[in-house]
């Protein structure tokens, strides 16, 4: 029953989400919004002509989000086991973390160009350090006999990574990976944008340029959908090990 009820909940959601966006679209009017159905049919007509771009993004994105999982965790570790360094690191990835990154994409254009290279190196800079924080801040709370317990069976770095850093940590661990992907995707989207002739940010700049209102609206949906579809199965990831500690706990 509290599994039907949510899953109402979250289709009433969509409905009215697109309520709103019809309702909106009669107060407003063309050429500043269209209507959801538009939105679609224009989605459906030029689907196959932005397949490069979306593959183009999509490409970028699982690049750029796997090099700032991997180094993100690695350094959050290695940063989160030792007090020393996270007094000396800590506040320095937060202040970093606190910078407004679009500010500093002029120097990964100058240092890139207008490459792929670049749009991945400003993506993983976007996503990187919540992953860091989080993993840092959550081997901070490991109990010290687990880190003990490692000690004695002389594990090395990646058996106590694998058998009990991330078990311990793994709820959090999920949450800082999908914090990090949304921002991946979102530094990816900017530089597609302000620096790039391939991607769904450039698309969408090019009609935003020629005001073709539909769609701007349909490449909304493709982004969103991305966003929404792998943020879902991050929910869906650290909903089942969250449960699963509970059932172990109980």
């Amino acid at each position: 029953m509290t599994l039907s009820r949510k899953s109402i909940g979250q289709y009433a959601l969509v409905v009215i989400l697109i309520m709103l966006w019809q309702l909106i679209y009669q107060v407003i009017g063309a050429p500043a919004m269209a209507s959801p159905w538009e939105s679609i049919v224009n989605l459906v007509e030029n689907f196959i002509p932005w397949l490069s771009d979306i593959n183009s993004t999509l490409i970028a994105l699982l690049i750029s989000f796997v090099l700032a999982a991997v180094i993100g965790v690695i350094l959050g570790f290695l940063i989160g086991l030792s007090s020393f360094w996270t007094q000396v690191f800590g506040p320095i990835i937060l202040g970093i973390y606190s910078i407004p990154k679009i500010t500093l994409y002029p120097i990964f254009l100058l240092v890139f160009g207008l490459t792929i290279e670049g749009r991945i190196a400003f993506s993983f800079f976007h996503g990187v350090f919540p992953i860091i924080i989080v993993c840092m801040e959550a081997t901070r709370t490991v109990p010290t006999v687990y880190l003990k317990l490692s000690k004695t069976y002389r594990l090395t770095f990646l058996e106590k990574a694998r058998f009990i850093l991330i078990p311990s940590i793994l709820p959090q661990l999920v949450s800082g990976l999908r914090m990090g992907f949304n921002l991946c995707f979102l530094g990816l989207i900017i530089s597609e944008m302000f620096a790039s002739y391939e991607g769904l940010g450039s698309r969408l700049m090019k009609y935003l340029s020629l005001e073709n209102t539909p769609s701007i609206f349909s490449l909304f949906l493709i982004i969103s959908f991305i966003a929404l579809f792998v943020t879902f199965l991050f929910l869906l990831w650290e909903q089942k090990k969250e449960e699963r500690i509970g059932r172990f706990e109980n």
